[in-house]
């Protein structure tokens, strides 16, 4: 398009001469295309006759228009789906890593509770202290056997 814009600039400065052949294939190209003006709401009368191809063009640009608006639209409700689908997702992979770490967490917690209950109970590795000086004692009867001596 931009050389044929240059061409015909040319040829208007007078750089270039009037190619016929040229300008009759760009009439045309340009004779296919449809006419896309503005589409009106109901066809103008011409000499008190209506103009068929006046109403064929308003017809074409208006169905065109209306198709390529539907293919926006589309366009649109694809792209909007996509975007709360990928919203929807992050979301849940939020919610996911909040439970793994609530998980982690009280894991942690219950380990540490234990251990605490243990040394408050007096025992270490499973055995209570009153095992131990049970033991140690002389008869191994444990502390009971000491008070009653």
């Amino acid at each position: 398009m931009r050389d044929i814009g240059q061409y015909l600039q040319k040829v208007l400065d007078g750089e270039l001469p009037v190619n016929h052949a040229i300008l009759g294939n760009l009439q045309d190209v340009f004779n296919l295309l449809p006419n896309l003006s503005n589409p009106t709401a109901t066809p103008q009368l011409q000499n008190g006759a209506d103009n068929p191809t006046h109403i064929e063009n308003t017809e074409l640009a208006r169905a065109m228009s209306v198709k390529t608006n539907d293919q926006l639209m589309t366009i649109y409700l694809s792209s909007l789906i996509r975007a709360i689908t990928a919203f929807h997702d992050l979301i849940e992979n939020k919610i996911q890593n909040r439970q793994q770490q609530e998980e982690k967490d009280g894991k942690k917690e219950d380990g540490k509770d234990d251990k605490d209950e243990k040394k408050t109970n007096g025992e270490v590795n499973g055995e209570s202290k009153e095992t131990k000086e049970g033991e140690k004692s002389p008869k191994g009867k444990g502390k009971e056997s000491e008070k009653k001596r």
